[in-house]
């Protein structure tokens, strides 16, 4: 069976509410302003594709930027046998090395891979999951991901339910960076706020989103070491390699970083630097094909994945591996719809677990 094509069949605007949190562009807010999750990731319209193989279809989201790209490629990718998938990647990614090597054009070779692993497995008659290795077990622990900072009563009163609605891990925002005079003692408190509400029972960690340098992010690991954090997330610059590798040697918390990351590249260098949580996201980090390859190279440095974002690519590669390699997927509890316009079946989480479909392909439907 051979790709006919890939088209944009729709576009749509998007917004999303202002969260506060702390960002790299902090600096600049008598320029920028609060920048939002979609303007922070140039998030202004979602494209919809579609990728033709004979009687099957793929649907897939993305931006208007990666759509471009994945129309101009998808000229290069007629004819292929749409199990070819290991092959279109490979080439792709040859013939792109010049243009970027991460950012849009990883984004792009991440929605053909996508794509096409949706397209193969549904004329398997099998979910993505069973060509990827098969299901290591049928429910996934999520954590809940939000608790951007607000009134305290209101962020406890928020960290109170996801206790009640069955999660036993939850992810924090930082709110200040270096550009703020105040910035520790306004991140403590915060944390301060969370563990009154729901005590040490409950796994909390914390997202810094690449807004702090290594003299702050030493003082806040130093502070934060007696609130038992789980871990912190991307408290550097995505490209400081240096920095992370003398800040994991000297704290007991944990450091992750992989959001911002991409191919199998970058994470040996992170995992070199002493990182040992990986957060790869299919969607960005180049699809389906090298989360398989980080997830191997995790294992052989004992290290974990666990991916940003509980989309459902992602949850079918976690579902594929050893719990001991990916034990927990992300839940983003209030702003992960931006980019599922018109796609049906996407997973939720009950209890705290996610639950895998038995659907073929990633088990998503594009409605109008």
């Amino acid at each position: 069976m051979k790709i006919d094509s890939i088209n944009i069949i729709g576009r749509e605007k998007v917004s999303q509410p202002i969260y506060r949190y702390v960002k790299p562009t902090d600096y600049y807010k008598d320029a920028l302003g609060e920048v939002s999750p979609t303007e922070a990731a140039m998030i202004n319209e979602v494209y919809t594709l579609e990728m033709k193989a004979g009687e099957y279809s793929s649907f897939y989201n993305t931006t208007s930027d990666v759509a471009g790209f994945v129309v101009e490629f998808s000229g290069k990718l007629v004819g292929f046998d749409i199990s070819e998938i290991n092959r279109a990647w490979d080439m792709l990614y040859r013939l792109s090395l010049p243009l970027g090597r991460s950012g849009v054009l990883m984004h792009t070779l991440s929605a053909i891979n996508i794509m096409m692993y949706d397209i193969y497995s549904k004329y398997l008659g099998v979910p993505a999951y069973k060509i990827m290795g098969g299901a290591t077990r049928k429910h996934i622990r999520a954590y809940a991901s939000h608790l951007h900072p607000i009134d305290f009563k209101d962020l406890q009163d928020e960290a109170r339910e996801y206790v009640s609605q069955g999660y036993k891990t939850m992810k924090m925002r930082f709110i200040s960076g270096p550009s703020d005079i105040n910035g520790i003692e306004k991140n403590i408190e915060l944390v301060k706020a969370i563990r009154e509400a729901v005590g040490y029972d409950i796994e909390l960690a914390g997202d810094a989103w690449m807004s702090w340098n290594y003299n702050f992010a030493l003082k806040m690991v130093k502070k934060l070491e007696r609130y038992d954090i789980a871990w912190i997330e991307e408290p550097l610059m995505p490209d400081d390699f240096e920095a992370m590798k003398m800040l994991s040697w000297k704290t007991g918390i944990p450091i992750s970083e992989g959001e911002h990351h991409y191919h199998i590249y970058d994470f040996k260098r992170l995992l070199d630097a002493g990182i040992r949580i990986l957060q790869p996201d299919a969607v960005w980090t180049g699809g389906i094909t090298p989360m398989k390859k980080i997830t191997a190279l995790a294992e052989t440095y004992g290290a974990i994945v666990v991916p940003h974002t509980g989309n459902v690519y992602n949850l079918h590669v976690i579902g594929s591996e050893p719990e001991s390699v990916t034990p927990v997927a992300e839940f983003l509890t209030k702003y992960r719809e931006w980019m599922e316009q018109h796609m049906g079946g996407t997973p939720f989480p009950k209890n705290g677990y996610f639950t895998l479909s038995d659907k073929p392909g990633f088990g998503l439907e594009y409605k109008l």
